[in-house]
């Protein structure tokens, strides 16, 4: 065979290398992340850039080059591993060296500046009165706030304090998102989006029609539930707060990102609702310590067939 054509033999070793190196630079990187994310500093953001960078470029690297054993008929594990290695890059960091290393560190300091991120409240706070030196909130303590507190001015003053953290990253963001989808054209793709529903065995523009009829099979329910926590709200907070029609504010959730409304259940359950178990309070009555709270974690990982820790 002409050398200049790849053959089964070839694909089969570019996959076992790629591999390879790829298991190495995927430890690597969530290693760094892990120390940047404990001890956040600027040294530490730019070593966690490096490990990622150095992830995604191979990545990227290898989602090339696995074009060239598109033609071939393949094994079964030879073709599926091709397959994965095409299309399972979250971010498609561009050609151009220059730009691959921006677009990373715009991601580790975005990531680093939201989770340094506080809330320092003015004088005429409606929020409780921090003791110390430091009268700021971090993004722990207002979840907790959301959660408990049912003061609508201090739930309001909670959330719009901490969603103000993102005002400085947008520029970033915008720059970040840019550099993304100029990536993930050079693999072929229309844009980041396209890219990410790519991964799912069918054509990105599928599975979005999929998604669209998945939802609406369960619209129904979750418009009626919308609906019947809004009238709860509503009883609890007054008109002015929640309206009869449209979307519930946000900062009345029990959560930052409106994600959970398991916080609220007290607001909304209905009368006589079986109150369930409280799991704190049963591994507390068992003394459950902190090594058999990770035994249990681990547990879960092992019945999936992965190593212990």
């Amino acid at each position: 065979a002409d050398k200049k054509t790849p053959t089964r033999g070839d694909a089969r070793l570019f996959v076992k290398r790629a591999e390879a190196r790829l298991l190495k630079l995927s430890n690597d990187a969530p290693r760094a992340e892990s120390v940047k994310s404990t001890y956040i500093t600027d040294d530490t953001a730019a070593i966690a850039a490096q490990a990622d960078q150095l992830a995604i470029d191979a990545s990227v690297q290898a989602a090339k080059e696995a074009v060239r054993y598109e033609h071939l008929k393949l094994p079964p594990d030879v073709a599926r591993k091709l397959y994965l290695l095409r299309n399972q890059i979250t971010l498609a960091t561009p050609s151009d060296p220059q730009e691959s290393q921006e677009v990373t560190e715009l991601g580790t300091k975005m990531e680093g500046e939201y989770g340094q991120g506080k809330y320092c409240p003015p004088a005429n706070t409606a929020l409780p009165v921090k003791s110390g030196e430091d009268k700021c909130y971090d993004v722990d303590a207002l979840s907790h706030i959301l959660a408990e507190n049912r003061d609508p001015a201090v739930l309001k003053e909670v959330w719009l304090g901490w969603h103000a953290i993102s005002h400085p990253i947008r520029p970033q963001y915008r720059r970040f998102v840019e550099l993304s989808n100029k990536g993930a054209r050079q693999l072929g793709f229309a844009d980041t989006g396209a890219m990410w529903r790519s991964q799912y065995d069918m054509p990105s523009d599928q599975f979005a029609q999929e998604v669209n009829r998945l939802w609406t099979q369960v619209q129904p329910l979750y418009l009626s539930l919308h609906a019947y926590v809004r009238k709860k709200l509503r009883e609890k907070y007054g008109e002015q707060l929640v309206p009869k029609h449209g979307p519930i504010p946000a900062d009345l959730l029990g959560n930052m990102w409106a994600q959970d409304w398991s916080n609220i259940y007290d607001l909304v359950k209905p009368k006589d609702a079986d109150p369930g178990y409280d799991l704190n309070q049963i591994l507390q009555s068992r003394h459950t310590t902190p090594v058999e709270m990770a035994k249990y974690g681990e547990h879960f990982f092992t019945s999936l067939g992965f190593a212990p820790l």
